[in-house]
């Protein structure tokens, strides 16, 4: 099946280019694809942040009003700093809801650092590409199974493709690494979760119809090759993402999507099945600071019918 997938496509936002280019108005910001979302989309894409563009994104974890004293608040920071290179940083915040009898507290749990470079010309027209390595660290000391306790240094490689004639539809393909070491905060791991190095290969596809996303997400790994053992694991995540309409949102600013999927993990500690639903806000704060960031290069990929 990964095989497969390496015959799909590049990234959905060359459709959008490719529509501009063929007359329609040129896309702004709210218009782009997605980008990746924890617990929904995970996949790195092979594109960067527009140049000069800042973004910030908040990912409440609604769930927890109904499981946890706490509520998860991740806060994550992309800034394009030029047309190829992006830094990224990111905090998992908590606090206390107070709608339970427990205390919850309040603090950070996780920060995570990351760039990613893209490539311009390297397997042009047919291919995009992109390098970058992603970091997370646990801090101070937040409830166990907020963390699993250790460092993260993961560097990536991802490929895309546009699929054929099919406008928003794109295939990616990501090979990471992940290196842990244990850190001083406490944690745990999760149900099928590796508990040392290990090696993934993320086939996926992207579909963006209009304000819609369908997302399908494969991950393999294995800890055979870097790590201790021999663990195998696969994920399987459909998905669904709606940019939310302005109605909905009462006008505010920003980007806001919802989404929810299906995931399907297979591995040592069992087979699970589970559901998991977001919603994300995402405010780009060039435009809300009353800033324009300069406008990108003219793409260089395939047209139709390539």
């Amino acid at each position: 099946m990964w095989i497969a997938l390496l015959g799909l496509p590049t990234v959905a936002v060359e459709a959008q280019n490719n529509a501009a280019a063929a007359g329609s108005a040129p896309d702004t910001w709210e218009q782009q694809t997605i980008s990746r979302i924890r617990d929904l989309f995970e996949i790195e894409l092979p594109t960067t942040e527009r140049t000069g563009q800042i973004k910030l994104s908040f990912q409440p974890h609604f769930r927890d009003l109904l499981n946890e004293d706490y509520l998860r608040l991740p806060l994550e920071l992309r800034w394009g700093v030029n047309d190829h290179f992006e830094l990224n940083s990111e905090i998992d915040t908590y606090f206390d809801h107070g709608l339970r009898k427990g205390n919850g507290g309040y603090g950070i749990s996780t920060l995570h650092f990351g760039a990613k470079y893209a490539w311009l010309e390297w397997l042009k027209p047919t291919w995009d590409a992109s390098v970058g390595i992603n970091s997370s660290i646990p801090v101070s000391r937040p409830p166990i199974e907020l963390t699993d306790g250790h460092d993260h240094i993961t560097p990536y490689i991802v490929f895309g493709r546009k699929l054929g004639n099919v406008p928003g539809l794109s295939g990616v393909i990501n090979v990471s690494t992940d290196f842990m070491s244990a850190s001083s905060t406490p944690g745990a791991f999760e149900r099928n979760e590796p508990h040392s190095n290990s090696l993934t290969v993320s086939p996926g596809l992207l579909y963006d119809h209009h304000a819609w996303h369908y997302t399908l997400e494969v991950d393999g790994t294995t800890t055979r090759f870097i790590g201790s053992g021999s663990h195998d694991f696969l994920t399987i995540r459909p998905g669904v993402i709606w940019d939310l309409p302005k109605v909905l949102v009462f006008n505010a600013r920003g980007r806001w999507l919802a989404g929810f999927n299906l995931t399907f993990v297979f591995g040592p500690d069992g087979n699970t099945i589970s559901t998991g639903g977001r919603l994300r806000g995402e405010l780009n704060l060039t435009r809300l600071f009353g800033g324009h960031p300069p406008p990108n290069p003219p793409p260089v990929g395939p047209t139709p019918g390539n």
